[in-house]
């Protein structure tokens, strides 16, 4: 978009000067665009997907940019973090996860490799229903791409899977009542359906941004504990009063 001679992002408020013939200003520009590739960072809609059915779908108060940088800004948690359970397990988890993608030409999405790998950042997200990470050793194929477990609750009745298409290339995130693993199958590979997942969102980043404020909501619930200090607006949708 031009506005007098400057480039204008439609989703930013500050302007881009146009292109000089000038070092400085040509960096700038390759910056600021570098910048903008990461906020239009494609994201897979649930009509994209083979999934038919969804969670209902809520705001969050921070755009993912793969950083994950809003939840650096939240509290640590001492009990009931979801790398608590089994963390000591997600290298060499991580490790077989990505030996299998690689045997199957696929590039894992970095922002996926990254959280997994940053144990820090599992310290910040905690759940009231005993949700932990593991990450399956293998991906799935499934529809055109690949199912990978890697969060489970503590009950084993509910499971959340990264669905990668077939290039590496999108993602989103889907959950099902059943357990399915590539190295312990008793099923075969055609008797997995779409019916037997929910999609959740369109991106890694964005579903444990709704999770953080889930579940920080159900401890306020349970346990008295403050509620996210988020836009009160958007807090009203996981809160049931609005």
């Amino acid at each position: 978009m031009q506005i007098s001679g400057q480039t204008v992002h439609p989703f930013l408020s500050f302007r881009i000067p146009s292109i000089q013939n000038t070092g400085r200003l040509r960096r700038s520009y390759i910056f600021v665009f570098q910048l903008l590739s990461q906020l239009d960072r494609p994201q897979m809609k649930p009509n994209e997907t083979p999934f038919s059915t969804a969670a209902p779908p809520k705001d969050v108060p921070y755009p993912p940019d793969g950083s994950f940088n809003w939840l650096r800004s939240t509290a640590t948690h001492d009990e009931w973090a979801i790398g608590d359970r089994a963390g000591s397990n997600l290298p060499s988890q991580l490790k077989a996860l990505t030996a299998s993608a690689e045997a199957n030409g696929l590039t894992l999405p970095s922002i996926f490799t990254r959280f997994m790998a940053d144990p820090i950042l599992h310290k910040h997200l905690r759940s009231a229903s005993g949700d932990y990470l593991r990450l399956a050793d293998s991906v799935l194929p499934f529809a055109n791409g690949y199912l990978i477990r890697f969060l489970s609750d503590q009950q084993e009745c509910a499971h959340w899977y990264l669905f990668v298409n077939s290039t590496g290339s999108d993602h989103c995130v889907v959950s099902s009542y059943e357990y399915f693993d590539a190295d312990e199958m008793d099923y075969e590979l055609d008797e997995l359906k779409e019916t037997d997942f929910q999609f959740w969102t369109e991106s890694f980043e964005l579903f444990f941004c709704r999770y953080w404020i889930e579940h920080e909501v159900m401890f306020s619930q349970n346990d008295e504990t403050p509620l996210p200090n988020i836009d009160p607006q958007i807090l009203m949708l996981y809160t049931n009063s609005g």
